[in-house]
């Protein structure tokens, strides 16, 4: 490995590297999540002329100004306009003309009375609320006029934007499609789906990039996985690099023995860095092979996708013309962080305005799954304190309340984006007092069950999640239903409520207090449903 950069050194290459891509027209259903080659404007009026918004009758709103239930006025009905019947009309002083919602009104009428508010009699009508000028009438172009721009350029097509294009005409649409290939290394990754040999893990890295770049709006290409071999490396890298604007690699990017792929691009390209001074993720390289980008990534999950969101991912974004700054979030550490002292991403995942590490290591799938994103630590920082503010940068999902103790939670139907983490009833109680936590279930009293066994050899322990005597150690309910449908049990205890959700036949062998503390917003909608499942 080369001299190692700082990240300033690396973002300040790659701000330079170019990417092409091919503009290419088509449908507007396949143009979603894509990237929008140019301006579109609107060849029409949205909507093309006046129309009611209300079903009812056309009227002047002078005639009925002074019109009350208490003094209804008289009006002549001279007409009917339906949706989509094109007549043009005009109406005199104490006339009307039946509408529909969406039709169109007279030229010079004004406003629209509805139905509830007139009493029909034999060809006229009695108006029973005034009206104002304007009132249940949208004008022509009151949504997007003649040549208003509708979609820019370098702008995502989302399902709002596809349904704007089919209002002002267009079936199709011009977009840029970007091509990146994706290459897993490795003798140990297995293709999901696919049984999963001794000491194999299956890939996270191809599926994970994928979804990021489809997200983005590129166009991904899956190459598969390619083992710890030089020769189908080369070969790999020549194909993607022939078929595709740029490819992304992970794994095999460290100065070990078996890490090849580095040396591979050198020597059917050029590598331009390899080595960045950030935790996770310092072997990250850049080459290029036939002129191509390629951009060489981790192999651990959690530090590939750190590295792509913050190295890659705007090189993308900037090369397929998407205007938009990376996604943040202010808050406060919830709990004190030691790090090495040097630059480092730190997972975490966010719960309103508190930031939470996430402490299982760059190897750990989770990570990736529960991250809202990471913060980072420059250098010489060793301690982050309880408190201190920090930035987020975000690529997955916050949260609205966080609650820790026994996973009663799941059976609850709470608003919001719950985040549930296990952790020692007494710690959690600790954490919950410090308001790091929202609500905390736990079990009271002394009566203990288990919540599960695993035979004649199954040894009892507490179980530190719940705080109760068991055979064996499960997060929840349901990782414990599943081990037994696993067969991995021969047998389970558990509390009525969750047999009852799985349609499980069971024995009542005696009962078990839960309790709970919460912060006042939660605690009545938790105090209802607990009641609810205790009856």
């Amino acid at each position: 490995m080369r001299r190692l950069l700082e990240a300033e050194e690396v973002k300040e290459i790659l701000s330079k590297v170019k990417i092409g891509f091919e503009v290419k027209e088509m449908p507007i259903l396949d143009s979603l999540g894509k990237v929008s080659s140019e301006d579109v404007f609107s060849r029409i009026d949205i909507p093309p002329f006046r129309r009611s918004t209300r079903d009812g009758f056309a009227v002047l709103s002078g005639d009925v100004t002074n019109a009350s239930e208490m003094k209804a006025v008289r009006l002549k009905v001279v007409g009917k306009i339906e949706v989509g019947e094109s007549k043009r009309m005009r109406i005199k002083q104490g006339e009307a003309v039946e509408v529909s919602t969406g039709s169109m009104i007279p030229e010079n009428a004004d406003a629209v009375v509805m139905i509830e508010n007139v009493e029909v009699e034999n060809g006229n009508i009695w108006v029973k609320k005034q009206v104002s000028p304007g009132e249940n009438v949208m004008n022509a172009g009151s949504d997007v006029e003649i040549g208003e721009v509708i979609l820019r350029r370098g702008e995502k097509i989302d399902e709002m934007k596809i349904g704007l294009l089919s209002g002002a005409g267009y079936n199709s649409v011009r977009v840029r499609i970007m091509r990146i290939g994706i290459i897993s290394t490795g003798d140990e990754l297995v293709k999901p789906g696919e049984p999963l040999k001794d000491a194999g893990i299956y890939d996270v890295n191809s599926y994970t990039l994928f979804a990021q770049l489809k997200m983005l709006g590129a166009e991904p290409v899956l190459y598969g996985i390619v083992r710890d071999d030089e020769k189908e490396m080369e070969d790999a890298l020549r194909i993607a690099a022939g078929e595709c604007d740029a490819v992304l690699t992970s794994g095999s990017t460290s100065a070990g023995r078996g890490d090849l792929l580095y040396k591979v691009v050198e020597k059917v390209g050029k590598i331009v860095f390899h080595g960045v001074r950030v935790k996770p993720g310092k072997p990250f390289f850049y080459g290029e092979i036939e002129g191509k980008p390629v951009f060489g990534l981790p192999g651990f999950p959690t530090s590939c996708l750190t590295i792509f969101t913050e190295f890659v991912k705007p090189v993308i974004a900037r090369n397929l013309g998407i205007k938009s700054k990376p996604e943040t979030v202010s808050g406060r550490m919830a709990k004190r962080v030691y790090s090495e002292g040097r630059r480092e991403f730190l997972p975490v995942f966010v719960v309103r305005d508190r930031i939470h590490p996430i402490e299982k290591g760059s190897g750990a799938i989770t990570s990736l799954s529960e991250a809202s994103g990471y913060i980072e630590i420059l250098d010489g920082e060793e301690v982050i304190e309880r408190g201190s503010a920090r930035e987020v940068r975000l690529f997955g999902k916050k949260y609205d309340y966080l609650v820790a103790g026994c996973d009663i939670i799941d059976l609850l139907e709470l608003d919001g984006q719950i985040k549930r983490v296990y952790m020692n009833p007494e710690l959690a109680r600790l954490e919950f007092k410090m308001n790091a936590i929202d609500a905390v279930f736990f079990k009271d009293g002394e009566y203990r069950i288990p919540y599960g066994f695993a035979g004649k050899k199954g040894k009892s322990g507490a179980a530190s999640h719940y705080s109760i005597d068991a055979d064996v150690h499960v997060k929840n309910h349901s990782q414990l239903l599943n081990l037994f449908r696993l067969g991995k049990l021969d047998g389970v205890y558990m509390l009525k409520p969750f047999a009852d959700r799985f349609g499980i036949e069971i024995e009542i062998l005696g009962e078990i207090e839960i309790g709970f503390e919460s912060i006042e917003e939660l605690e009545k909608t938790i105090s209802d449903q607990l009641n609810r499942l205790t009856k």
